[in-house]
């Protein structure tokens, strides 16, 4: 406990460790060929991975593969698009569907209809407005605008347009400034500031830039992937971070920080192979990148954190002269060199709160908890965590927000450190105090 209390109330942090991320060779039974060149995206009504197309051995195809997680199971849906490499997919989240656009048929030539998979077929619409027939492209989902946004690729020439898709058709978004025209590129959503980045490209440098969803802004990290083209970018929900990984001769990864807005080289224990024209998705109900094909065998390789940050609530509160006793609420997660956030609310206008925090919410060195707060003047209120540690904080209207940096120390990973939050409310109760439920904050790495 002793050395706990040192980390915790630490005011500087230490070096920066070494990844706490790792990639694992998965084993399904089953399996797609070992495709290359076809698309993937996460489909979260279906909590399916969804991969389309793509070419094995000289011969371009138009199966539909879905991946839980453990195994892949070939779709039979009722339409099929036909076969196509150098096409892209991106999931929907406004409308609940995967959106595909493009690519190379068999035979050659370019395609520019545009699907949608509803978790059971493929629907083929026709807009009326439509970006030109292209190949080797991106196609992510841009929040903040609530629409597929596509951009770039290869028609006759390298592109640099950008058009957005409304689940009817098709717009085009001018922008002042934009990436010089280009193929094979890559770009995925960066939630910390709900733009998109773009990276690199079919004989191109290894620039970087930034749709903040008006308009495109080269950016110049101090650390930065060597230059590169059919790469593949994804975001990871959970750490904020976007991960590549790929491109001719490439099995370095890298992840995009836009909290620090810096490239980071990963030095996982395991890589995979180097190769290219590789799809990864990210699976926000397992919270894990996945990645399959473009090698010699059909590989399906998983890439998260060795040690994932989480949260748990527990218990209840106790309401004073508010309505509702106060609760505990966080969008934040406690990972080790990062501050963690966490609400109390509702607690009495601009009042001083406090977080009681320690290792056990089971015994403390007043006994065994939870514990009555009754003796103290605060009947129907429960002590529900070991307060080792008090900190206090003041409430802006009626919510307190705790921070908490955690030091870059990996002695904390893994450890669960409970919390339980309080405030002054005067006339409550004898102790003029309230207390909310607790929570369970397991530390994890990025």
């Amino acid at each position: 406990m002793t050395h706990l209390r040192s980390i915790l109330i630490a005011t500087s942090f230490l070096a920066p460790l070494c990844a706490q991320t790792n990639w694992t060779q998965l084993t399904p039974t089953t399996s797609p060929s070992a495709f290359t060149a076809h698309a993937m995206a996460y489909h979260l009504p279906t909590d399916r991975t969804v991969l389309f197309g793509g070419t094995y051995a000289g011969v371009r195809y138009n199966e539909t593969w879905l991946f839980d997680g453990f195994g892949w199971t070939q779709a039979t849906p009722g339409n099929v698009p036909p076969a196509r490499i150098a096409h892209s997919m991106a999931y929907d989240q406004t409308r609940g569907r995967l959106v595909m656009f493009g690519g190379i048929p068999v035979g050659g030539g370019l395609l520019g209809d545009t699907w949608e998979w509803d978790g059971t077929d493929w629907l083929q619409m026709a807009p009326a407005n439509a970006p030109t027939a292209r190949r080797s492209f991106p196609l992510t989902y841009h929040p903040g605008r609530g629409k597929v946004v596509l951009w770039g690729g290869y028609s006759t020439v390298d592109l640099n347009d950008m058009w957005e898709w409304d689940g009817t058709n098709w717009s085009q978004i001018v922008t002042t400034n934009s990436p010089t025209a280009r193929r094979a590129s890559d770009m995925a959503y960066e939630p910390v500031t709900d733009s998109l980045i773009l990276f690199s490209g079919y004989q191109q440098g290894n620039d970087t830039w930034r749709f903040n969803g008006t308009n495109w802004v080269q950016l110049f990290p101090t650390t930065s992937p060597s230059a590169r083209y059919d790469h593949s970018m994804t975001t990871d929900a959970a750490r904020n971070r976007i991960v590549m990984f790929g491109g001719p001769g490439a099995s370095d990864t890298w992840e995009w920080d836009g909290t620090v807005g810096n490239w980071l080289n990963r030095s996982p224990a395991t890589l995979p192979s180097a190769r290219s024209d590789t799809y990864l998705t990210y699976d926000i109900v397992r919270e894990t990148v996945f990645m399959f094909g473009s090698s010699a065998t059909p590989e399906t390789w998983s890439y998260a954190p060795t040690t994932t940050a989480a949260v748990t609530f527990l218990g209840s509160g106790c309401s004073g002269v508010q309505t509702a006793a106060p609760g505990l609420t966080t969008t934040s997660r406690p990972w080790i060199g990062e501050t963690f956030l966490m609400d109390v609310t509702p607690v009495p206008s601009n009042t001083i709160a406090l977080m009681a925090y320690g290792l056990s919410d089971t015994f403390s060195g007043l006994g065994v908890l939870p514990a009555s707060l009754a003796p103290i003047g605060m009947p129907g209120c429960m002590l529900q965590v070991d307060p080792v540690i008090l900190d206090a904080f003041l409430a802006n209207g009626t919510t307190a927000t705790w921070a908490r940096p955690i030091p870059n120390s990996a002695s904390l990973l893994a450890q669960t450190i409970y919390c339980q939050g309080a405030a002054l409310a005067p006339g409550a109760n004898a102790a003029a105090l309230v207390v909310s439920d607790h929570a369970a904050l397991s530390i994890g790495g990025k």
